[in-house]
């Protein structure tokens, strides 16, 4: 028979949660770091994690409820779930038991809920820290050894040859358990490709962690935190090879953007789910503008896809370009295009300098393949 059965009371959870003071529980029940103030810091609680410098930090979800979470293990909760790890209760006996330590009494008012101050956040960075720079030249240096063979192969297979690696300085993240970081890097839940975003002189401006197992870690790619580097929306890949013709493929993510300039193409990524705004067009037309080149758009065969030609086309029209949109046939990528027919570029129209001005394609400038 739990709590509930004998008639305790079924207590909301955000009531309770609203009178719990997380900070206080962690030092009740867990093992504080000893540094007091803002950016607080305790052991994790839980057994047989013991992690040696303290690890667990605080922290506000989109509603509101403090949390608490460990880097180092990647065990996290609320204050119900801190209780039912340090003393085996289950969920209902832990919010009946947080609910007598409020002093929320069964027919009676509750107490009044105490103000909790709002946890500092890190202000968000306006240029690359250092760390990540040596982040990525520690990955790229791990790449070439043993630990990043399997980075190695996956790279290989999805088409990408050794120049192009070196050249855009890619690497790998064997992840935590193998190699320490600093908190706010890429986390690291496990072995990943990692692909630095060079602006249009070569220079790292970001990173992004793919991981080659997106559906062990729930998630594809892993990012720095906002407060290590501010998200640059483009990267602009290096290519090894001869100009192929005078145009710039907009892509769909670095991996598509990496095989474009392989090809020989001057080529941009858009960077995240964002919907492209007036600031990437205008950098995109730009960049374009500068070189001389014709603007494609190579978007994916999907919703999304579609949405970052509807919304940048006509913003790179204010800027006097008119772009093609190119789709890759069969519902693929281009990436996974490139692997199915290694004579892509052949399929593109070619785009000589002198037609560049203009395109001749129109307001209807898409090619379906």
């Amino acid at each position: 028979m739990n709590a509930y059965d004998r008639g305790t009371p079924r207590w909301s959870i955000d009531d309770v949660l609203a009178r719990t003071d997380l900070a206080n529980l962690l030092d009740e029940l867990g093992q504080p770091s000893g540094r007091l103030g803002p950016n607080r810091r305790w052991h994790c609680p839980v057994s047989g994690h013991e992690d040696h410098r303290a690890s667990v930090s605080m922290y506000r979800d989109h509603h509101g409820h403090e949390r608490w979470r460990c880097w180092s293990g990647d065990h996290r909760g609320d204050a119900i779930d801190l209780v039912t790890i340090t003393s085996n209760r289950d969920r209902t006996e832990a919010v009946d038991w947080l609910a007598t330590r409020a002093g929320m009494i069964p027919d009676r008012p509750f107490p009044p809920i105490q103000p909790k101050p709002a946890p500092e956040r890190a202000l968000p960075a306006t240029v690359m820290a250092p760390v990540v720079e040596r982040y990525v030249r520690l990955c790229a240096s791990v790449l070439r050894g043993p630990q990043g063979a399997p980075v190695r192969e996956w790279l290989h297979n999805r088409g990408i040859n050794d120049d192009t690696i070196h050249a855009n300085q890619i690497g790998a993240d064997p992840s935590r358990a193998v190699l320490r970081r600093e908190r706010g890097l890429p986390y690291g839940a496990a072995i990943a490709a990692t692909f630095p975003a060079l602006n249009p002189a070569g220079r790292v401006t970001y990173v992004q962690a793919r991981y080659l197992d997106p559906d062990a870690t729930g998630r594809k790619y892993d990012n720095p935190a906002a407060a290590l580097a501010p998200h640059p929306r483009l990267a602009f890949p290096v290519t090894t090879t001869a100009a192929y013709s005078a145009q710039l493929l907009v892509c769909e993510g670095l991996p598509d953007a990496v095989i474009a300039a392989q090809a020989g193409f001057a080529a941009v990524a858009i960077l995240g789910a964002q919907t492209p705004d007036e600031s990437v067009a205008a950098r995109i037309a730009s960049h374009a503008t500068e070189r001389d080149l014709a603007v494609t758009l190579v978007c994916d065969p999907d919703a999304a896809g579609r949405r970052v030609a509807e919304a940048l086309c006509p913003l790179l029209r204010a800027h006097d370009i008119e772009p093609r949109v190119l789709t890759p046939p069969n519902g693929l990528d281009l990436n996974d295009w490139a692997l199915t027919e290694p004579d892509w570029p052949h399929q593109l129209p070619t785009v000589h300098r002198e037609s560049v001005a203009r395109p001749g394609l129109g307001d209807e400038a898409t090619i379906e393949l």
